[in-house]
């Protein structure tokens, strides 16, 4: 393909695809928000259609208090002997006063006595309805009334001579028109009230115009209960539709408030933001067309150059040299092509070099690895120890080794990780090993003493190097007696007893940071029990990082400890070094990990 198609046929996609991509982004952003904000004034509708409920109801609780509290009403509701003419007008001219939709009295024993509603209704027993019974018997009950299409919020009062009821105040106002007209004046949503999935009551549309009724009855009563907004289609029009309960109704009967908000409105400006999106686009891919055109007529004769001077380098001819022209960049790229060849042979040596380098490190590693104990025997312990280094050289050191009543046991980190910290490492290994061989009995105070002369000579003035070293060195006696000196981190114990994790800290300096530690380094003693599990470790194993930063940690580990005590010790070594390399997938330190059973001499035993 030629150079100019290659450069024009990319830039010209490249819009294309960015257009579209922005175009589609937006598309989606827009779509998603307005989704969101129409979800909110759905919400939004609920909660004003309940705080309307609640204003009426309060509104209508003090009327009722203060109705009931009139002579008159208590009067003629006490008296038997008053027609039902009267105890009508009473009800009548009260229920001016207060202004309700709904106004009825019952006598004390629960009897219709006068419904404003219907002058000739009286005499029947309402003392089964739950609202006059609970008023009846507690004082006072809110409720919502169901009556052919219609919905009334009701608050029933008693009414009482001293402590005698002598009957029942009901006044109410009907859930309709009104408060649905203020639910969509302030959202926007068109509001329906159903009644036993049939629309009682419907706001207009979000405009102001006339509600479809039948189409909007149909698709209210499909939109599930509760629950998340759904999409719904009415008119030819996209909509989302909430549903929320009316509580307070009588058993059986179903009351719900649907809403519903044109999600096509709410989407007009994002279809305008789309279109000019779409032209900006369109606009774009012209320019980058014409761009491309010139761009590629300008740059094709210094890349032919440069082609040629590629081609003769690839056959080996490092005396070839291009001669800078064009643009800076391809000047600039002629100029390097031209370093290039008088570096290639430079590179070669490099390369060389970096190969024995590796297979330097190859073969430390090897040795580092060689000097590991392979024979974790130690009589009246199981042990199951692991390294795994964060470098091809690891400075990490632990060893195991038997003698005369027990053994010795060592682990540590040198600071950092790499050729120089496994140089150091060997060092540990040698010198223990050597001082716990040679002397049995001596106290591991002695051998961290002399392990820090060497040390520091070593490190300080040989290598010219300022690492340090921390170890904890611990004789095992065969009766469960621990002496160790030294500081490293904290010694895990799982008494086989209570199940239960003892951390011990270790008190001790580091090594190799000063010329002497006599002063400060002490032997420390801990007792194993039988059957108890001791478990030492390097930081790499609490201080290995999540993707979110956070350390595995001492309680990490401790619980693992706990959870895995009953299983053999290279089980339990397995589970924690795969638990810490799931938390950790990136390994930042060198991980160590030694686990320990102590096994008590069988008592009679030879």
């Amino acid at each position: 393909m030629k150079f100019r198609t290659t450069l024009l046929v990319p830039m010209v996609l490249l819009v294309v695809a960015m257009g579209a991509a922005t175009a589609g982004g937006a598309a989606l952003v827009l779509e998603r928000d307005a989704r969101r904000d129409v979800a909110a004034d759905l919400g939004q509708g609920v909660r004003i259609f309940e705080a309307l409920r609640e204003k009426r109801r309060s509104l209508y609780r003090a009327e009722a208090h203060v109705v009931a509290e009139e002579p008159r009403l208590k009067a003629v509701v006490a008296t038997e002997d008053v027609s039902p003419e009267t105890v009508y007008g009473v009800a009548l001219e009260l229920r001016k006063a207060v202004q309700s939709d709904l106004f009825l009295m019952t006598d004390g024993e629960g009897h219709l006595l006068a419904d404003v509603a219907d002058p000739k209704a009286s005499g029947f027993d309402m003392s089964k309805n739950p609202a006059i019974a609970a008023a009846l018997a507690e004082g006072e009950k809110a409720a919502v009334w169901t009556n052919e299409d219609k919905i009334y919020e009701v608050h029933a009062r008693r009414l009482a001579f001293g402590t005698d009821p002598v009957g029942v105040l009901v006044v109410g106002f009907a859930l309709g028109d009104p408060i649905l007209e203020e639910v969509r004046r302030e959202t926007g949503s068109v509001a329906v009230l159903l009644l036993d999935e049939r629309p009682v009551s419907v706001s207009r549309l979000e405009g102001g115009e006339e509600a479809p009724r039948d189409a909007i009855a149909q698709v209210a009563a499909a939109i599930p209960r509760g629950g998340e907004p759904a999409p719904v289609t009415l008119g030819g029009g996209r909509y989302l539709a909430a549903s929320a309960p009316i509580e307070g109704g009588a058993p059986g009967v179903g009351l719900r408030l649907v809403l519903l908000r044109s999600l096509d409105h709410a989407l007009a400006p994002a279809r305008q933001i789309e279109a000019l999106v779409l032209a900006l686009a369109l606009g774009a891919l012209a320019a980058a067309g014409a761009v491309a055109f010139v761009l590629s007529r300008r740059l094709a004769r210094p890349i032919d150059a440069l082609m040629s001077l590629a081609g003769e380098l690839a056959q080996g001819k490092l005396e070839a040299r291009a001669q800078a022209g064009g643009p800076v960049e391809l000047s600039a790229l002629g100029e390097a092509m031209n370093r290039m060849a008088g570096e290639l042979f430079a590179s070669r040596q490099q390369m060389a070099e970096k190969e024995r380098l590796e297979k330097e490190l190859e073969i430390s590693s090897r040795i580092q690895t060689s000097i590991l104990p392979r024979r974790l025997a130690v009589e009246g312990l199981d042990v199951a120890a692991r390294m795994i280094p964060a470098s091809e050289v690891g400075g990490d050191y632990y060893d195991v080794f038997p003698v005369e009543d027990g053994g010795w046991i060592g682990v540590g980190d040198v600071a950092g990780h790499g050729l120089t910290s496994g140089l150091i490492m060997l060092m540990v290994q040698s010198t223990i090993a050597a001082l716990g061989r040679d002397d049995p009995r001596a106290a591991p105070r002695d051998l961290v003493r002399v392990l820090n002369l060497v040390l520091y000579e070593n490190i300080r003035h040989r290598l010219g190097n300022d690492e340090h070293v921390t170890i904890s060195v611990m004789r095992y006696h065969r009766d469960g007696r621990v002496i160790h000196a030294g500081a490293h981190e904290d010694i895990v114990i799982c008494r086989a007893d209570t199940g239960r994790v003892e951390v011990i800290p270790t008190l001790g300096p580091w090594v190799g940071a000063m010329r002497d530690v006599s002063r400060t380094v002490q032997d420390e003693e801990l007792h194993l029990r039988d059957g108890d599990l001791m478990v030492l470790y390097t930081d790499g194993v609490t201080e290995a990082r999540s993707d979110k930063g956070e350390q595995f940690g001492i309680d990490r580990l401790v619980a693992k400890v706990e959870a895995l005590q009953k299983e053999p010790v290279e089980r339990i070594r397995d589970e924690i070094l795969d638990e810490v390399a799931r938390w950790a997938p990136k390994q930042d330190d060198d991980v160590t990990l030694l686990v320990l059973r102590y096994h008590a001499p069988v008592k009679g035993a030879a």
